[in-house]
């Protein structure tokens, strides 16, 4: 399987106390909403691996989703966003670190609140499960100016 995403140093921007009961917790959680968010989606190809890489319990957890060999390489990966935020998994490609990955979670959440906010239609926006109204659209952007300005900065 060709591995498009190096995940040397994982996870990255973190000092995570391993010895804090609660702190292992959180990550925990994280983890669970990222494998059931996972299991209850419908792949063309089975998980192999789900490698935590970045995350601030409860806000955020992002995760390399990786799928046993079989399909095109470029499909090999995915990238997989949990937390207190809509639940999102978008390709690898052109995102090979966890900042650039959050970096196009941001553009994504923003794309879709953007539309909301000025009446446009949603069928080219990623599908966010909630109803596209102003107040979501708020404050999903407000989720995004947080990810922008102080966990993107961790992740690199």
């Amino acid at each position: 399987m060709t591995q498009l995403v190096d995940r040397g140093g994982w996870p990255v921007g973190l000092d995570i106390d391993y010895e804090s009961d609660e702190e292992v917790a959180a990550i925990g959680a994280l983890t669970a909403e990222a494998r059931a968010f996972v299991d209850a989606a419908t792949w063309s190809m089975p998980v192999e691996d789900l490698v935590f890489a970045f995350g601030v319990a409860p806000i955020l957890g992002l995760y390399l989703l990786r799928f046993l060999p079989g399909g095109r390489p470029e499909d090999c990966e995915r990238w997989v966003v949990v937390g207190d935020l809509p639940f999102m998994h978008f390709e690898t490609d052109d995102t090979p670190t966890p900042a650039l990955a959050l970096q196009l979670y941001c553009a994504i959440a923003q794309d879709w609140a953007d539309n909301v906010m000025d009446g446009h239609d949603l069928s080219e926006s990623y599908p966010i499960p909630v109803a596209p109204t102003r107040e979501y659209a708020e404050m999903l952007l407000g989720r995004v100016d947080f990810i922008r300005t102080r966990l993107i900065p961790l992740a690199q």
